[in-house]
């Protein structure tokens, strides 16, 4: 089996052209389709700083004894 690998773009009435083809006209062919993603550039993600961090995360447990918690965490865990 031959394989073939050619981009071009359907049509608005549906056509597909690959005027490369032209000398397989009138045998059976086998077609897939691939439907390529947009390429639009991939967002770059900035590392994030410890200051910011801290920032976003320092309080989130705030109220609670940490010390109690894991005590109850492990007590739960291996009774």
């Amino acid at each position: 089996m031959e394989a073939y690998k050619f981009e071009t773009i359907v049509l608005e009435n549906g056509i597909i052209q690959i005027p490369e083809i032209s000398k397989f006209a009138n045998r059976p062919i086998e077609l897939f389709i691939i439907v390529k993603t947009s390429e639009k550039p991939e967002r770059v993600r900035q590392p994030q700083t410890i200051e910011k961090f801290l920032e976003k995360w320092t309080g989130f447990l705030k109220g609670v004894n940490l010390d109690d918690a894991k005590r109850q965490y492990l007590k739960g865990k291996h009774a």
